[in-house]
């Protein structure tokens, strides 16, 4: 009875809004499941040796960190209603068996379902879910996969949200793995429930298939891989969509076991092995262990892919990556082999989820061929043949920049990024260039983000007295800002003072040394000479880049700003350091007054106005 008081009180207690654990599913979860070979014959020798051969294999260094108890462990319920393991097939119990797997670097799940009963018969959580919360908590479980039999009058939404508030009710981080099927669209609602979903029905080891069953069927990859359409939106980090489990090394062909993993990866798929761990070839272990495939599952962007491309023979489907960096894979779903012969230049392939967009007319990339090993680059047309039922998976990164010809060679933006597409880059400039047709621009500011970042109420506040311009635009280098001022009308301005900010970017983008940085701004600073003669410019140093004075971010702006300060000549050109406003007393920087350590806070930017204003309007007088 004291049990059953103190959890009535956690129930009373919890929070009206309880909200799923975050920080566990930042990229799509990976481990292994029970079910897909052992259905309901496990016992805990299964898996402790399983757990064992994850550690021996390598699984758990590539990424694989739960060890999945489907359904079947479950014994009885005493008379209060608390649920206890088989005693036969559990004999040591569930706590013992957590703290093995545990010791072992790794993760234990467990399973439940909504209904009264489970999918094999055992008891389910309905009306016991805080009870069964605080037991799996007890017990030491990580991951809880909640299946949707016997639920018969039960809303889909309603019995999941109970059993998210029941976890997070029992006080341990439990990922929580929604079974539902697709039935009830669970994307739609379960964003702020689950951790993951499933998007169908079981998968069944076969290309393109569908076994019926009197009262469900199983799916084929391929048939899986299809009920995919119109989810990609509701996928990403802390909420993924759930294809169901893998069945690489279950009796596909190699070919088909690759494609299979490709997929799932490219859809941004929980990676929950099947097969028996126990007894598993080679051939199949190096295609569960495939660090580049496993790179693009685990991408830290977490968007799905999509399909760009069908030449009727062959589908291509494309996935950004984080750092530029793209997916690509092209699909044969046919019986025969079929050869591809693409012409980079001839596509764009362009995102609106993601707002990224790839145009090798304008960028060349490296590719690399992950499972065939091949590589080359965009410049040329990709030729080669793909196999029937398989895959050629390519892995694509920008070619690295000539840090000199990048700072100072005028270009536009080339490349699009998750917070700016290139197309978004282009209607800034539109903007700016219908500003310079207008004239009547006294105070003019020039730079990157950090310029078109300004708060608009310090912006009126400091700035309002003065016809004022922001030319500032995100992600810009040097080389950028010259191509806007040779191209955007610039000329047309008349401005009393320029404040130019630039220079931080060619780091990052151009890969550029201080040295070629501080080239690429000596351009920038004659071009607005010869633009304004008459102008006096207040030439920013960097503001302090990175958290701590030691930071590699931080030296290469002390280096730069030395060599930009030169630059000073008392007449035209007026060098300031503000830096100092936005440290503390030993050089750290505090995240209030920028929380990435680059770009300012409304407070930070209020810093800064208060710093330069003296000096603009010595300039302006």
């Amino acid at each position: 009875m004291k049990r059953l008081l103190v959890l009535l009180a956690m129930i009373v207690s919890v929070n009206a809004h309880a909200q799923k654990f975050a920080g566990l599913a930042d990229t799509p979860q990976m481990g292994w499941n029970s079910w897909n070979s052992f259905g309901c014959d496990i016992n805990e020798k299964l898996i402790r040796d399983t757990a064992d051969a994850m550690v021996r294999l390598g699984l758990k260094d590539a990424g694989y960190e739960y060890v999945n108890i489907d359904d079947c462990w479950h014994g009885k319920r005493d008379k209060d209603g608390f649920i206890h393991p088989d005693p036969e097939r559990f004999p040591s119990g569930m706590k013992a068996l957590a703290d093995y797997v545990h010791s072992k670097g790794l993760k234990l799940g467990i399973y439940s379902d909504a209904g009264a009963t489970t999918c094999g018969g055992k008891p389910g959580s309905r009306g016991h879910e805080y009870q069964d919360a605080k037991t799996y908590a007890g017990w030491g479980i990580d991951y809880v996969k909640y299946d949707w039999c016997d639920t018969k009058g039960l809303s889909a939404q309603g019995a999941y949200t109970t059993m998210r508030d029941a976890i997070r009710a029992a006080g341990r981080p439990m990922f929580f793995s929604m079974c539902e099927w697709g039935d009830n669209k669970p994307w739609e609602w379960a964003r702020d429930i689950g951790h993951s979903w499933r998007t169908s029905a079981d998968i069944y080891p076969c290309w393109n298939c569908e076994l019926n069953h009197d009262a469900y069927s199983r799916l084929g990859v391929l048939r899986i891989f299809d009920r995919q359409a119109g989810l990609r939106k509701y996928a990403g980090p802390g909420h993924w969509n759930d294809m169901d489990m893998l069945e690489v090394g279950m009796g596909m062909t190699e070919d088909e076991d690759r494609a299979h993993f490709s997929i799932w990866a490219m859809m941004a798929s929980p990676l929950i092995l099947g097969n028996d761990l126990r007894k598993i070839p080679q051939s199949t272990l190096r295609i569960l262990e495939n660090k580049d495939v496993i790179a693009i599952n685990q991408d830290k962007a977490g968007i799905q892919a999509w399909k760009f491309f069908d030449d009727g023979k062959l589908e291509y489907w494309a996935k950004p990556l984080a750092n530029n960096e793209w997916a690509l894979m092209v699909l044969n779903r046919g019986e025969q082999a079929a050869g591809v012969n693409y012409d980079w230049k001839a596509h764009l392939v362009s995102d609106e989820l993601s707002k990224r967009e790839l145009d090798f007319k304008l960028a060349t990339y490296d590719w690399q061929d992950i499972w065939g090993g091949k590589s080359g680059d965009t410049g040329k047309k990709l030729e080669a043949k793909v196999a029937p039922h398989s895959v050629l998976l390519l892995r694509l990164k920008p070619q690295p920049l000539d840090g000199a010809a990048c700072s100072t060679t005028p270009a536009p933006r080339k490349l699009s990024y998750h917070w700016m597409s290139r197309t978004r880059w282009q209607q800034m400039f539109d903007e700016d260039v219908e500003v310079a047709d207008k004239g009547g621009v006294d105070l003019l500011f020039v730079g990157d983000s950090i310029t078109e970042g300004w708060n608009a109420d310090v912006w009126k506040r400091s700035f309002g007295q003065w016809r004022t311009a922001n030319f500032g635009i995100g992600g810009d280098h040097t080389g950028n800002v010259l191509w806007r001022l040779q191209n955007g009308h610039a000329e047309k301005l008349r401005p009393k003072t320029v404040v130019l900010t630039i220079g931080v970017n060619n780091f990052s983008f151009c890969n550029a040394t201080p040295a070629q940085a501080f080239d690429g701004v000596k351009l920038v600073v004659a071009q607005l000479r010869k633009l304004y003669p008459d102008a006096r410019i207040l030439l920013n140093a960097i503001l302090p880049h990175g958290e701590s004075p030691q930071s590699v971010e931080r030296k290469r702006v002390v280096e730069l700003n030395r060599m930009v300060a030169t630059l000073n000549d008392g007449k035209h050109v007026f060098f300031h350091d503000y830096g100092q406003a936005f440290l503390q007393k030993d050089g750290v920087m505090s995240a209030d007054v920028m929380p990435d350590f680059l770009h300012p806070t409304p407070w930070g930017y209020q810093l800064w106005a208060d710093a330069m204003l003296p000096d603009i309007r010595k300039l302006m007088e």
